[in-house]
């Protein structure tokens, strides 16, 4: 049977679109979807198996087709009706992040947020375009409209942006059970000594300076071990910032010691 129940997006872009931005916001249109359907949990059989499929992409403007398939023999209207559940999902959030509802869409997860902002990405670079989304259902009438031109777009990626910031936790302080590993390390036990880096990638991607509560803990982590280098060590540590960023790791105690993997 074809399938009638569609989403249809609609770029209508004044520049050229980069190819990378696109490929990324269709990307995100289908992750949200899956998270979607799965976060919602609204009685689909087999929510997990539906993902969204590109069925037609027209001339012109940038219109792209998109239904809802799965890999088994699941009834027809039911991931079909994913698509409108799934544009009103779409057109609450945006709403909200724009300033055209008042009503905040509850629990928005940090990846809903970034992929509600990598989905307008193409707009919010290209003054004076427009992004629709359509879903329309099996009589052909469109029953979900959402319309987010340009200076939309960079609205409320601002605000999408305002809303991440609240989540971040603050590194400043004590974590505990993190897992660190050298980067570099001084041949002097002397934890007083400059030139200790090491990484820990929960906390920072990059390498930052590290010193130790007492002297022991270095020489457990790198002189009783034969190849520190090749181990990960599991610690308790004190964050310093500089500009919001990890400027010192204070080492307060050793819980374990396992291998790095390459």
């Amino acid at each position: 049977m074809d399938n009638k129940v569609k989403l249809i997006i609609e770029l209508k872009n004044k520049e050229p679109v980069d190819l990378i931005d696109l490929a990324r916001s269709m990307l995100s249109v289908g992750d949200e979807y899956k998270r979607f359907i799965a976060k919602y949990e609204l009685g689909y059989a087999d929510a997990d198996g539906v993902r969204l499929y590109i069925k037609q992409i027209h001339n012109g403007s940038i219109i792209t087709e998109l239904v809802a398939l799965a890999p088994y023999a699941l009834p027809f209207m039911e991931h079909a009706n994913t698509v409108i559940d799934y544009s009103t999902h779409l057109k609450n959030v945006y709403e909200w992040f724009i300033g055209k509802s008042d009503k905040k869409p509850d629990d928005i997860e940090k990846t809903t947020l970034e992929n509600l902002s990598t989905i307008i990405e193409p707009i919010a670079k290209d003054h004076a375009s427009q992004i629709n989304f359509g879903a329309l259902n099996i009589q052909g009438d469109f029953v979900v409209n959402i319309h987010i031109n340009s200076t939309e777009a960079n609205a409320a990626q601002n605000a999408i942006r305002r809303e991440l910031d609240s989540m971040k936790e603050p590194i400043t302080g004590i974590h505990e059970g993190v897992v660190m590993y050298w980067v570099q390390a001084r041949n002097q036990p002397d934890s007083s000594k400059a030139g200790d880096r090491a990484k820990i990638e929960s906390i920072y991607r990059g390498d930052v300076k590290v010193r130790f509560a007492n002297d022991s803990l270095k020489t457990k982590m790198l002189y009783e071990e034969p190849y520190p280098f090749k181990k990960a060590f599991i610690v308790d540590v004190a964050v310093e910032t500089i500009n919001e960023k990890p400027a010192l790791y204070k080492v307060l105690e050793l819980h374990d010691i396992i291998d790095k993997e390459h």
